[in-house]
């Protein structure tokens, strides 16, 4: 069984917050961007609220950071995750900043912040540390007419993928891609990085992504071949497959080039190791490597826009938060300027109990 990512787009929309006027085309795009997806009317007035609070309380008091908008799931089915990334002074205090009052009687003045971002949202979480700054992460979509564990609230896309995929600032195409999808009841991961940057890398990233939606249940040693002979008239990639054994409780890895992968939890960091190689061009014969998936992993796949200098031991309790808090941390902290980026966090809440 395959439970596909094909098309929900996954390149994330990243906009600079620093006043007013960049909160308001803010506010624009992500309703155009909740409107394409089909998020219904109390959505895309929810969203607006979010975006607008979220922005504002990084203007209020860490005078700029970010906000990063992506779709997730399917069209007309998924929802929008707003992930807010700020570089300020921190919470010392998340209990009282996180009091709620509750929802506002009737006629009275609509309430603010944080609290009300969590209400608003069908997912919330946050992360924040004295003097390291704060992420929030906030999935909306529709509820009228739903179930309430909606698809935004309990798919396993929502609850355990998280993801900052964005061009190198002035292209319009990004030669970075991903997918993850659920093969024969095995997360498996994809991090593609086109050579370079802007159209030729994003030829080369999509030829890659056409095979493995096509025949993303062979093994990955036939997927990789099949990638190879896909990308030879492309510039070429670096590209690395993981596949999570549930039962085995390891992960079996695949990677050409420099794509960084990692499995670690808050007591180890194992390194994945690529080998040498650009596929499409000069690929080796491939060898897997494994290594243990402990209970309560994370795996976590970057391109080389982020740098490699990163450890989780700086950022205490990160790893219990939502997936999508993690990745935009090490965007946030150690994104390149002079390449398209991408940060992948998987973790998986169905796996067996490892040691």
């Amino acid at each position: 069984m395959t439970v596909p990512n094909v098309g929900a787009p996954r390149l994330s929309a990243l906009h600079a917050v620093r006043d007013q006027m960049e909160i308001s085309v803010i506010r624009v795009h992500a309703t155009a961007l909740a409107r394409a997806h089909g998020l219904d009317g109390d959505a895309v007035a929810r969203l607006t609220i979010i975006v607008g609070e979220l922005a504002t309380n990084i203007v209020r008091h860490a005078r700029s950071g970010q906000i990063v908008l992506r779709a997730v799931g399917e069209h007309a089915t998924g929802c929008i995750e707003i992930l807010a990334l700020d570089r300020g002074p921190g919470i010392t205090d998340m209990s009282r900043v996180m009091r709620d009052h509750g929802a506002p009687a009737q006629g009275a003045p609509p309430d603010s912040g944080l609290p009300a971002v969590r209400r608003l949202a069908d997912q919330f979480d946050i992360y924040s540390a004295g003097g390291r700054g704060t992420a929030v992460v906030a999935h909306v979509g529709a509820r009228a007419g739903t179930n309430p564990a909606n698809e935004c609230a309990d798919s396993f896309m929502h609850q355990n993928v998280g993801v900052v995929c964005v061009p190198l600032r002035g292209e319009d195409e990004c030669g970075d891609d991903w997918a993850v999808d659920v093969v024969e009841g095995r997360p498996t991961a994809l991090l593609v990085d086109g050579l370079g940057h802007g159209p030729g890398a994003a030829i080369a990233a999509s030829a890659a992504m056409s095979v493995f939606r096509d025949v993303a249940t062979r093994r990955p040693e036939l997927l990789l071949g099949e990638m190879h002979t896909a990308l030879r008239h492309t510039r070429g990639a670096a590209l690395s497959v993981a596949v999570v054994d549930r039962g085995g409780c390891a992960v079996r890895f695949f990677g050409i080039g420099n794509v960084d992968g990692r499995v670690v939890t808050a007591e180890s960091s194992r390194q994945l190791m690529p080998q040498s190689g650009i596929v499409g061009h000069t690929m080796p014969r491939i060898q897997a490597s494994d290594v243990p998936w402990p209970t309560n992993a994370r795996l976590v796949m970057h391109s080389d826009g982020i740098s490699s200098r990163w450890n989780t031991e700086a950022y205490p309790g990160l790893l219990a938060r939502h997936p999508a808090l993690m990745a935009g941390v090490l965007f946030r902290d150690f994104a390149r300027d002079r390449d398209d980026a991408t940060a992948l966090v998987l973790r998986d809440t169905l796996v067996a109990d490892c040691a």
